[in-house]
């Protein structure tokens, strides 16, 4: 199953700042792990809200809001896709993800398994109302 792991901080602590040395050289360490076991299909890091943008579609029409998107209560600054067994392994594997014990912010990573096209094949195969 392909599971997206999203990686989630709070507004407050978005600064654009990239981590410690220390941490870098973890994080580095442990997505090795993750391509040894064939667990990770894709890894990206994102910019902070302040250089991104919004598309709201409501009642028919479409707005735009230019970030820094402050409102939120937590924001994704990273992401990977993993090929895993279950959830739970995937659980196991979010688990051993480093973090840097010295910063005080919390700090999310939310996993959800991935729907394919397959998933859908059924409503798509049937035949339309007349």
């Amino acid at each position: 199953m392909k599971v997206m792991v999203f990686v989630q901080m709070q507004p407050k602590d978005e600064t654009g700042a990239m981590p410690s040395d220390e941490l870098l050289a973890a994080m580095s360490a442990y997505n090795d792990e993750l391509v040894t076991a064939g667990v990770m299909l894709e890894v990206g890091g994102l910019t902070p809200t302040a250089e991104g943008a919004r598309v709201a579609f409501s009642g028919g029409t479409t707005s735009v809001v230019d970030g820094p998107f402050t409102e939120s209560k937590e924001i994704v600054v990273g992401y990977w896709v993993w090929e895993v067994g279950s959830l739970e392994e995937a659980v196991e594997w979010a688990r051993r993800c480093p973090s840097d014990p010295n910063d005080a912010s919390t700090s999310w990573l939310e996993l959800r398994p991935c729907i394919s096209l397959e998933d859908f094949a059924e409503r798509f195969d049937e035949e339309p109302a007349a």
